[in-house]
C-alpha cells in the first residue's frame, strides 16, 4: 500500500522531488503525495503547487505523524537541518527518496540516513556512510569508504573520490571534484567546477582549480 507522504518546502527543490515521486509511482505505486508544507507568507488555504495542495506550515505534520511520513525539500542545508532535527525529536518519520534513471546504483555495506533525496544516476560505492537529509543531485558519484555528514547538498555531476570525509551542512556545487582522502569541514562551500586537492576548513568557501579559499564569498 502506498505510503502517505508530504514534502516540507514548496520551492523548486520540492517541485522536483514531487516529479520524482510521480515517476516512481508510474513504475510502481509507492507514495500517496498529500501535498506541501511551507512556512512562507505567500501560501494560504487553497493554494496549489503543481496540482498538489498547500496543507499548512511545517508543524502540520505533528498532528499526522502516526500515518504520514515526510521529506524536507528545502534547499538551505542549515534550515533543512533545523527543521528535520526538530521534527525528528518529536517523533516524525523522515523518508529517503531515491529516483530511478541513469546508470546509478548504491553499493553494499553502505549506510543511508533518513530524509535523503537522490536524483537519477547517483552512484554510491561500497562501505559509505551517508547522513540524514543529504541531497545528491543528478549523476553524483561517490567513491568507496566516503562519509557524508547530515544535511549536506551535492549538486549535479560532482565526484567525490574514495576515503573522503565531508562534514555536516556542506554545499558542493555542480561539476566539482574531490581527490581521494580529502576532508571538507562542516558548513563549508565548494563552488561549482572546483577541484579540491587540499582539505577544506569548516565554514570556508573554496573556488577554482586547484580550489583556494575565497574569503570575500564567505
Amino acid at each position: 500500500m502506498p505510503k502517505k507522504i508530504v514534502l516540507i518546502g514548496a520551492g523548486g527543490f520540492g517541485r522536483e522531488v514531487a516529479s520524482i515521486i510521480e515517476v516512481l509511482n508510474s513504475i510502481k505505486p509507492t507514495y500517496e503525495l498529500l501535498g506541501f508544507l511551507d512556512d512562507g507568507e505567500q501560501f494560504h488555504e487553497g493554494v496549489m503547487i503543481n496540482d498538489y495542495p498547500w496543507l499548512g506550515k511545517h508543524d502540520w505534520i505533528l498532528d499526522h505523524k502516526e500515518d504520514v511520513v515526510c521529506t524536507c525539500t528545502i534547499g538551505s542545508p542549515r534550515i533543512k537541518g533545523m527543521i528535520q532535527r526538530e521534527l525528528t525529536e518529536k517523533g516524525v518519520t523522515f523518508e529517503t527518496i531515491i529516483a530511478y534513471g541513469g546508470f546509478g546504483y548504491i553499493g553494499p555495506h553502505t549506510e543511508i540516513g533518513p530524509g535523503c533525496v537522490f536524483y537519477g544516476g547517483v552512484t554510491i560505492a561500497v562501505n559509505c556512510k551517508i547522513g540524514a537529509g543529504v541531497l545528491m543531485n543528478q549523476m553524483v558519484n561517490i567513491g568507496h569508504d566516503v562519509t557524508i555528514g547530515d544535511f549536506t547538498s551535492i549538486m549535479p555531476f560532482t565526484g567525490i573520490s574514495g576515503n573522503c570525509k565531508v562534514g555536516k551542512e556542506v554545499n558542493i556545487g555542480g561539476h566539482a571534484f574531490v581527490v581521494p582522502g580529502r576532508k571538507i569541514g562542516d558548513n563549508a562551500t565548494v563552488a561549482a567546477g572546483s577541484i579540491v586537492f587540499s582539505n577544506v576548513k569548516a565554514g570556508t568557501t573554496v573556488l577554482g582549480n586547484p580550489a583556494k579559499r575565497m574569503r570575500e564569498l564567505e
